[in-house]
């Protein structure tokens, strides 16, 4: 069983190939999409008034843990 757990993909913030603080660049990897989509969209929503959006964003910085160094396989996962 620990070794499932071990294999599992957390969400963790990439500020080494993010803009801000990492954290588009860790959903992006999480979910396995493109990096300048999750960006798109998160401007977006940002920009549309979605009022949530920018609390999410600085909540998800301060709590998502960061990490050093992104993974070898973090631009090909996020292509």
């Amino acid at each position: 069983m620990k070794e499932k757990l071990e294999n599992i993909k957390n969400l963790k913030r990439y500020p080494e190939k993010g803009i801000i603080g990492g954290v588009c660049a860790g959903v992006s990897y999480f979910f396995g999409w493109p990096l300048w989509l999750v960006r798109l969209v998160t401007a977006f929503l940002i920009i549309a008034g979605v009022h949530f959006m920018p609390f999410l964003y600085i909540l998800m910085w301060i709590f998502v843990p960061k990490v050093v160094k992104a993974p070898e396989d973090f631009d090909t996962t996020t292509k």
